[in-house]
């Protein structure tokens, strides 16, 4: 997991204020900038009970669903079924990396409101269909720009993160868990 958390960390070294208000005063100043006025889609807002720390509703609901593109379809399934909450074990995760929090909550603002020609869509990422939220998510993962691979980058690393770390993940990858909590023996690590 160090491995990942590294990756997030140097890519919200690169989103920094500066760049994020620059990007969205250029968005605002040419009249692309929605006005973001929608509700939170149901599916993907938090439940009720779930109380954010870092996160507010709407990037958490950003967050659910890039996260859902990016595990795939057994993982979206597991996330739509809340089965696995990876708004929640985001919000807790960054709670602890405030320094990646700011940063990173930018870049999902980003592309939630993001429009053309700063991300390839007109509506928010959360209204757009899976089809088009996979092409969005392709196109900052491969664009020439530094700022779209850095936003793919965090977000990819969080979800992965939280959607792996998650013990309701363990059997699509066969993890047995975390060794010597009592439950996981040395000879359980040995088996084929």
């Amino acid at each position: 997991m160090s491995a990942l958390q590294a990756e997030l960390r140097a890519a919200a070294a690169s989103l920094d204020r500066r760049t994020f208000l620059r990007l969205a005063g250029v968005a605002a100043a040419t009249g692309i900038m929605p006005s973001g006025c929608g509700g939170v889609p149901e599916g993907l807002a938090p439940r009720p009970d779930v109380t954010l720390a870092v996160l507010s509703p709407r990037t958490y609901a950003v967050f659910t669903a890039a996260a859902m593109r990016i595990v795939g379809p057994r993982g979206a399934e597991l996330i739509a079924d809340r089965r696995v909450d990876v708004g929640g074990l985001a919000d807790a995760w960054l709670v602890a990396a405030p320094s990646v929090a700011g940063p990173l909550g930018q870049a999902l603002l980003v592309l939630e409101f993001g429009v053309w020609p700063v991300i390839g869509k007109v509506r928010p990422f959360t209204s757009v269909p899976p089809g088009a939220q996979d092409g969005v998510l392709a196109e900052c993962m491969t664009s020439r720009l530094d700022l779209k691979r850095s936003l793919f980058r965090g977000v990819r690393s969080l979800a992965l993160l939280t959607f792996y770390g998650s013990p309701a993940t363990r059997s699509l990858t066969g993890y047995p868990g975390p060794f010597g909590t009592g439950s996981v023996t040395i000879a359980d690590a040995m088996k084929d």
